[in-house]
């Protein structure tokens, strides 16, 4: 057993909530560690403390009381005491009611006030006017339009992919040409060396030829 062991039980041992076995480990285990003794002493007195406490009941209740239902009258008198005493103060509640008021009505009758060069334009039972959507020759106008921009679109895109394969054809082309004149200028030189090698072979032969006439005669 160790000490973080033995604290584990203390509270098992306090409330004797403990096996025989284990309570006797740890009582042989505290004879031998006072510090620890003196933990589970000072939790033994504080428990002892607190079982000891009376239980308290509070003299005083919250309780919870419903409003009674105000009247019209008593709501007035409320109101008249929220209201202004000074004279601007009554003006400024005043002129917000009558501002509320004209809110009010214009949205009921559908108010229209509109600025012109004339000045303003005060009309009732004004309808916006709402778009319901294209008519037949605006749709067609339309779609036509986008066939247009499509078709030249398209035009575009083949006339720049036409001049991407004549400038590759072109490259090939050229390519081509130089690799032939390369190839040919090879064999030229190819040629040309074995022209020089077949005449040096023959201006070596010839001499030979002649030195064996030479030596023949010489003999004779």
């Amino acid at each position: 057993m160790n000490d973080q062991l033995a604290r584990s039980l203390f509270m098992d041992y306090l409330y004797d909530e403990i096996s025989d076995e284990e309570r006797s480990k740890l009582e042989t285990y505290l004879e031998n560690h006072p510090k620890l003794r003196k933990e589970l002493q000072e939790l033994q007195e504080t428990r002892s403390l607190l079982q000891r406490m009376p239980e308290l009941n509070p003299d005083q209740q919250l309780l919870m009381v419903e409003p009674n239902d105000r009247t019209f009258g008593r709501w007035w008198q409320q109101a008249k005491q929220l209201a202004p005493d000074s004279f601007f103060g009554k003006s400024v509640l005043a002129a917000a009611a009558i501002i509320i008021l004209l809110l009010i009505t214009g949205s009921v009758a559908q108010l229209h006030v509109e600025t012109t060069g004339k000045g303003i334009a005060i009309s009732m039972g004004y309808t916006p006017t709402v778009n319901t959507g294209l008519s037949n020759q605006e749709a067609e106008a339309l779609v036509q339009k986008l066939r247009e921009e499509n078709a030249a679109t398209l035009s575009k895109y083949t006339e720049s992919i036409h001049r991407q394969n004549r400038e590759q054809l072109k490259k090939m082309v050229t390519y081509f040409q130089e690799q032939r004149i390369n190839d040919l200028q090879l064999v030229d030189q190819t040629l040309d060396e074995l022209q020089q090698n077949t005449n040096y072979r023959l201006r070596q032969t010839n001499e030979y030829l002649g030195q064996v006439l030479q030596t023949v005669s010489t003999g004779d």
